[in-house]
């Protein structure tokens, strides 16, 4: 069942920052260009309106998911929304650090079952939804590891499991960085994998995040970082 939304007229809630209609003519205007569309949602209100705005799309222009539409932050997605971003094809890239760093203020704002499904990357998983992450950095810094962590473990800074369904296998949350990553900005024939003939873009690492225990993996360094196959940092 969708979670209900907050009323608005009683001073307690959100807001949206476009009206349907001016999101309408955005995405035309995006179809038109040949542009992907990455809208920010962060509410359950704010991706029902995208969700919505989509659909409409889609119906009209059956290949309008061909820009992968994204949804970035996703932070909120309700159980049927999240059967609907897998119906439409959207992309989620999850903030999926808030976990640690405001999970506590989200159990306190927004109650355990709420807050539990905050970036519900578990629930993207079983839908086979293939999903992002990102730090939204200067807000945090860009630091993957923290993150891979932080899907894996979902621990808040209390050190509450926030979740503990929508955890995911390392692989997985590797696979979010990486592969799906380059395929949501159309690059999948040339970056995301180690494959003859790709860009060689990679890190080495003074661990293997698949042998780890799972609470490690936040303390995994980086030695070093090759861009295009060539050196560009050494610890």
């Amino acid at each position: 069942m969708r979670y209900p939304t907050i009323s608005l007229t009683k001073g307690n809630g959100g807001y949206p920052t476009m009206t349907d209609e001016a999101l309408r003519q955005a995405l035309t205007a995006a179809y038109r260009s040949g542009m992907q569309p990455l809208a920010h949602c962060n509410g359950d209100a704010a991706a029902a309106q995208y969700l919505s705005a989509v659909a409409e799309m889609e119906r009209s222009h059956p290949d309008f998911r061909e820009l992968r539409p994204v949804m970035i932050h996703a932070q909120l997605l309700a159980p049927d929304q999240m059967e609907e971003v897998a119906r439409l094809g959207i992309i989620p890239s999850f903030f999926i650090a808030h976990i640690h760093q405001w999970g506590d203020v989200h159990l306190r704002n927004l109650g355990a079952e709420r807050a539990a499904r905050i970036s519900a990357a578990g629930s993207a998983r079983s839908h086979g939804i293939p999903f992002t992450f990102h730090q939204d950095t200067p807000v945090l810094p860009p630091d993957m590891l923290h993150t891979i962590w932080c899907a894996v473990e979902r621990v808040t800074k209390d050190g509450v499991t926030l979740g503990k369904d929508e955890r995911i296998p390392v692989k997985d949350a590797l696979r979010a960085i990486t592969v799906n990553a380059a395929r949501q900005y159309f690059e999948e024939a040339r970056k995301g994998s180690l494959r003859p003939g790709k860009t060689a873009d990679l890190v080495l690492l003074d661990a293997d995040p698949l042998a780890v225990s799972p609470d490690r993996l936040r303390d995994i360094r980086v030695l070093e970082t090759v861009k295009a196959g060539e050196t560009v940092f050494r610890a």
